[in-house]
């Protein structure tokens, strides 16, 4: 039973071309696959990342990974003209099972999106895998309340409905990287706060580093603060956070000019 499963586990990895690089007990310090600059906006792709799965109704699934394609605004653009943020999921399940066609997400159902032609392999079993996506923007991401972003697969028939789990961080990571490869192109109401943003805000680092310290709790001040003047230059690593108004605030201090960086030191010794 044990080497009948190994070698369905093996296969699986197969039928999605390489396993997945990222599980949920994994540290997400290099999860972007590739990025790809557009007129408008910038395209961030990451590696994939096995879900936590659970059958929720029928029988669990043999094998599933997923990967995000976040498209993120580089100025003032219709979101109608900008294409829409996608998670891209491979699952297989055996061929008896009945095929997904929508995802319920945040209480909304949808339709999924078939991006390949569903395939199948058969040694002792066959096993179907379906190639499907669904549209999640940054900020939804961004304003997810919960440590780990849940969907449930449906199946046509309603016999079979799995729930997946992702860690937020792996999206968050996305987000950061997008903020620390492309900078100032980025719009940073798409990129870090999402709906939260309304009016524009001034790309001045000095501006937006007082906008996301307001936004800050007294524990990530303190934390900027210290960080920001043990690095003068600028030079050094803002440690890992999920906070997103420490995270901002590292990256616009990061791209600050030695003047402002000044004034930026200066401007934190008045606020305490």
């Amino acid at each position: 039973m044990n080497t009948y499963l190994r070698l369905i586990t093996a296969s699986s990895c197969l039928l999605m071309v390489g396993c997945a690089s990222y599980d949920s007990s994994s540290q997400f310090d290099d999860v972007v696959k590739s990025i790809k600059e557009r007129h408008h906006y910038v395209q961030i792709a990451t590696k994939s990342i096995t879900p936590d799965t659970q059958a929720l109704v029928g029988a669990d699934i043999v094998k599933a990974a997923s990967h995000y394609v976040g498209n993120y605004a580089t100025g003032d653009v219709d979101k109608a003209e900008l294409a829409s943020s996608k998670l891209i999921t491979e699952v297989s399940f055996f061929k008896n099972y009945q095929e997904f066609n929508s995802v319920t997400i945040n209480g909304e159902a949808i339709q999924l999106e078939n991006m390949r032609v569903t395939s199948e392999s058969c040694t002792e079993h066959c096993v179907t895998t379906q190639y499907v996506a669904f549209p999640l923007s940054p900020e939804t991401v961004v304003n997810w309340p919960e440590s780990n972003v849940r969907f449930i697969f449906n199946s046509s028939g309603g016999g079979n409905r799995v729930q997946f789990s992702i860690p937020k961080a792996y999206f968050t990571a996305a987000n950061q990287e997008a903020a620390r490869v492309v900078g100032k192109r980025i719009n940073p109401s798409l990129v870090a706060s999402g709906a939260e943003t309304s009016e524009k805000v001034a790309q001045q680092p000095e501006a937006m580093i007082d906008y996301w310290y307001q936004k800050a709790n007294e524990s990530d001040r303190n934390a900027f603060a210290d960080w920001a003047f043990a690095n003068r230059d600028g030079s050094g690593t803002l440690p890992t956070t999920q906070s997103q108004p420490l995270q901002m605030m590292g990256y616009w201090y990061q791209q600050a000019t030695p003047t402002s960086r000044k004034a930026i030191l200066t401007w934190l010794l008045n606020q305490s």
